[in-house]
């Protein structure tokens, strides 16, 4: 049993640390989840407030994964192009774009406000 849920977790790491690798997406989502991680360390944030931030960037990450496993697949299955494999392709990147558009909303919410009161003149 135990060993069985080891090879299910090198399995799973090992798509990850591949995409991680070879997909340039992650590249782009790794670096701007970086960049928030720095910002929030410099601010502070409440727990409730990393939770939002951690959670944006998890679907972020997972909805890019589903759409490169996708994107693999396709190319396997049906390496020729067709136009309704084509509008499944596009609305899987979508999906991506849409976790990525409320990550930047939530991302805004959060560090935002935090952000504005560091910079902000005090009223002293």
């Amino acid at each position: 049993m135990i060993q069985t849920w080891l090879h299910k977790f090198r399995v799973a790491f090992a798509g990850l640390f591949w995409a991680l690798r070879d997909q340039p997406s992650f590249h782009v989502h790794l670096s701007v989840a970086a960049a928030v991680i720095v910002v929030g360390v410099l601010l502070p944030l409440q727990l409730w407030q990393w939770a939002g931030l951690i959670f944006a960037i998890g679907a972020v990450i997972t909805a890019e994964l589903f759409n490169t496993s996708l994107e693999l697949l396709v190319a396997v299955i049906h390496p020729d192009r067709d136009p309704r494999i084509g509008r499944v392709l596009d609305v899987a990147a979508a999906a991506v774009l849409a976790a990525s558009l409320a990550a930047i909303a939530i991302g805004l919410l959060i560090l935002g406000p935090e952000i504005y009161l560091w910079f902000a003149p005090s009223q002293a």
